[in-house]
C-alpha cells in the first residue's frame, strides 16, 4: 500500500518503473479483494511529509532512498493498517519492516526522487496490486481527508 507523490499515478504500471511514492505498508498477501483492503483503512488525515536523509536500503544496501522526516501521524497509520490487515488474516512479506521497525522513505524511481529537505503532502493511499505480465495497476484508491 502506497502514496503517490507528484503527478497522479497511471492506473497500471511496468513493476520495474514505479511512479515516485512513499510505502505505507510493504508487500503482503490476503484472501479480500482489494474493496475490502480499502475499507480496512482508517480514516485519516493529509500527511505532511519531509524528506530528512539519503540512505541505502535492501539487503547489498544498493536501493536508494529518502528517509523521512519522523511522522507520528504517518507511523500512527501505518501502525493501525497493518493491525487491521494483519486482523483480517494477511500475512506480511517481511516482519523486518512493520510497526516498530517502519521507517517512512521513497525509493528513488526513473520519475525522480524526493530530495533531502523537499516537502510533500500524502493524499490518498493506493492498494496495489499485480497484473499479469510484469505489471502492476492500482486496485483500490482511498482518499485521505483535507
Amino acid at each position: 500500500m502506497v502514496a503517490f507523490l507528484g503527478r497522479e499515478a497511471p492506473e497500471e504500471f511496468d513493476a520495474a518503473d514505479w511512479p515516485l511514492h512513499v510505502t505505507v505498508v510493504p508487500p503482503f498477501e490476503i484472501e479480500l479483494d482489494a474493496s475490502a483492503v480499502a475499507a480496512l483503512i482508517p480514516a485519516a488525515a493529509r500527511i505532511p511529509v519531509v524528506g530528512a536523509g539519503r540512505e541505502r536500503f535492501g539487503s547489498r544496501r544498493t536501493v536508494p532512498v529518502t528517509v523521512l522526516r519522523p511522522s507520528p501521524a504517518l507511523t500512527g497509520l501505518h501502525t493501525a493498517i497493518v493491525q487491521a490487515l494483519e486482523g483480517a488474516g494477511a500475512v506480511m512479506k517481511d516482519q523486518r519492516h512493520i510497526l516498530g521497525a517502519f521507517r517512512a522513505h521513497a525509493t528513488d524511481q526513473h520519475g525522480g526522487r524526493l530530495h533531502p529537505g523537499e516537502r510533500a503532502v500524502l493524499t490518498e493511499l493506493s492498494v496495489v496490486a499485480r497484473a499479469p505480465h510484469s505489471r502492476r495497476r492500482v486496485a483500490a484508491r482511498v482518499t485521505l481527508a483535507p
